[in-house]
C-alpha cells in the first residue's frame, strides 16, 4: 500500500507538459524544393510566443529525414556561415521568423525524394510542452530574407 502512495504521489508532484498551441503558434511552414539527389533541404516558419514567460525551441524531427537540425545563418565579413543553434529562445509576447539567410531547419539525410507540390511531416519540440506536428508545403519559390530579431507583440 505504501508503495503504491509513494508512486502516485510522484506521479502528481511530476510536472506535465502543457498543450504548446495554446502558449506557441507555430505556422507558415513550408520547404525550399532542392535539386535531385540533394541530400540535405532546409525548412522555414514561425513561431509566435503568446505566453508572458521566454519559450525555448529546443529540436525537431521527421520521419521522412534521417535528422533535423537547427541552424541560423550569420553574415560577418560579408561571408555567410551556417552554425548549429542547439536551443533558441522565443522571448515573452514575441514573434520569430525562420526565412531564408536567417534561422531554419535544416533537413538532413531525405529518405525520399521530395518535389514542389509534396509534404513534409516536422515535429517540433519545446522545453516543458507537448510537441507540435505541423505539415510543411514544398515549394520552389523564395520568400524574402530573413529578419531575426524577434518581433514582440503589444
Amino acid at each position: 500500500m505504501k508503495s503504491w502512495l509513494a508512486a502516485l504521489t510522484l506521479f502528481c508532484a511530476t510536472p506535465t507538459p502543457t498543450l504548446a498551441a495554446d502558449v506557441i503558434a507555430v505556422h507558415d511552414a513550408w520547404v525550399r524544393a532542392a535539386p535531385p539527389g540533394a541530400t540535405v533541404l532546409a525548412a522555414y516558419l514561425t513561431i509566435d510566443n503568446h505566453s508572458a514567460d521566454a519559450q525555448v525551441l529546443s529540436g525537431a524531427s521527421s520521419p521522412q529525414f534521417a535528422r533535423v537540425e537547427i541552424h541560423r545563418t550569420e553574415f560577418k565579413n560579408g561571408v555567410a556561415s551556417m552554425n548549429a543553434q542547439p536551443r533558441v529562445a522565443i522571448p515573452a509576447h514575441a514573434t520569430l521568423s525562420f526565412a531564408p539567410d536567417g534561422y531554419h531547419l535544416m533537413l538532413i539525410g531525405p529518405r525520399n525524394p521530395l518535389r514542389a507540390g509534396d509534404h513534409v511531416e516536422l515535429r517540433i519540440r519545446f522545453d516543458g510542452h507537448v510537441d507540435q506536428w505541423i505539415h510543411a508545403p514544398v515549394r520552389t519559390d523564395i520568400a524574402p530574407a530573413a529578419d531575426t530579431t524577434p518581433h514582440h507583440h503589444d
